[in-house]
């Protein structure tokens, strides 16, 4: 017999050692246990002692308990139980939402940016000299009621509702023109050039408050002199000093008129601070401003969300709904939903000029609708690719 614990050898009667009283054990069951003990190494004897420690310590527990505390790259752990980090969800959540909050507010100011610089193009559009020689050339002036247009009644027959050719028609009475002659002479006369350039004096009083030449009955005396030869084609016959004086007679009752559309009449019914806000609004530098805030907000996009399929949904839903919005109010605007109210001589002028820049202003909301619904489309394959 041998004691386990000092290693003193006794005869096999005894039970105990009589120096330290444990208890004895055969010879030979000693001699397998300390071969058994040698064959393990110190270094994984120390490390199961230490993972042991650990998982009492740290409460890590494998399989199926959540682990905390335990490095996932640890080359000891077993690879079918790899520590999972468990984060907090009553914490996590409303990180989320302050995250989606301040996007939505990005990408709303973004919306405000596209809005704003598609407002000053628009204004830029309308002061055009190319697109009020279009609008000039559109403008069915005879189609205009008469007394809004300068022509008073002067002791002719002319109803309250008459046009501008009607209201010609009467006056000319006598002469043998009829109201195809009177449309004749006006599209072959040079009074659509002379409105043109007239509109184009104002488009530039608007942009840069050069003020232009005042328009006078004197001008239109002028214009009816320069069209005088084709007048007396269309009747057949030269006009007699008679006409031409009555003609000019009719001129000079619209200087009333003409003083209400003075740009000094502008200036005082708008106010010098109105125009000065208009030109800087729609200046070009801005309208480059203005688009270059917008794309500005993708930085912002960026740094409050990571991944960049949400920059890119966010960004995208900004510029397709700026872009839905432009084409509706553009729709809407030739349809004249927003102008019943108005008189015929508003509506008709609203109508040409929404004919003439509504070609522009599709294309520019088509290339926004398009431009986001892209990004938007692009968001979603970047999700489905990282889910697969």
């Amino acid at each position: 017999m041998i004691c386990p614990n000092c290693g003193k050898e006794y005869n096999e009667k005894m039970t105990c050692c009589i120096s330290c009283g444990s208890p004895l054990i055969p010879y030979d069951q000693e001699m397998e246990q300390l071969s058994f003990e040698s064959m393990i190494p110190e270094s994984a004897a120390d490390n199961a002692g230490k993972k042991d420690a650990d998982i009492r310590q740290n409460g890590l527990e494998y399989g199926t308990v959540k682990y905390s505390g335990y490095p996932a790259e640890d080359p000891e752990l077993p690879e079918d139980n790899v520590p999972v980090k468990v984060y907090d969800d009553k914490k996590a959540f409303p990180q989320k939402a302050a995250v989606r909050a301040a996007s939505f507010a990005a990408a709303a100011v973004m919306f405000v940016f596209v809005m704003l610089a598609a407002a000053s193009f628009t204004v830029r559009l309308i002061t055009d000299s190319k697109k009020l020689s279009e609008f000039a050339e559109r403008l069915d002036v005879m189609n205009l009621p008469a007394a809004q247009a300068g022509i008073s009644n002067g002791g002719y027959n002319i109803s309250d509702d008459a046009t501008v050719q009607e209201a010609i028609f009467v006056m000319s009475e006598g002469t043998g023109l009829t109201r195809e002659d009177i449309k004749e002479i006006y599209e072959n006369s040079t009074a659509s050039d002379f409105l043109a350039s007239q509109l184009e004096g104002y488009a530039l009083f608007i942009r840069s408050g050069d003020i232009p030449d005042k328009l006078t009955s004197e001008k239109l005396k002028a214009v009816f002199s320069e069209n005088i030869d084709l007048i007396s084609s269309s009747m057949g016959k030269p006009l007699s000093g008679h006409d031409i004086d009555l003609a000019f007679s009719e001129l000079e009752r619209a200087e009333p008129v003409l003083e209400e559309i003075s740009p000094s009449r502008l200036e005082a019914v708008l106010g010098e601070g109105a125009l000065a806000a208009l030109r800087l609004f729609s200046s070009l530098p801005v309208i480059t401003a203005e688009w270059c805030a917008a794309a500005a907000v993708l930085i912002i996009l960026r740094a409050l969300n990571k991944r960049a399929e949400y920059v890119l949904a966010w960004g995208g839903g900004a510029l397709l709904s700026g872009g839905a919005v432009i084409l509706a109010a553009a729709f809407l605007c030739s349809m004249q939903v927003f102008f019943t109210g108005q008189d015929r001589f508003v509506r008709s002028i609203i109508k040409c000029v929404t004919d003439v820049i509504d070609p522009d202003i599709y294309r520019l909301g088509g290339i926004l609708a398009a431009v986001g619904a892209i990004m938007i489309l692009w968001a979603v394959t970047i999700r489905k690719t990282k889910k697969a």
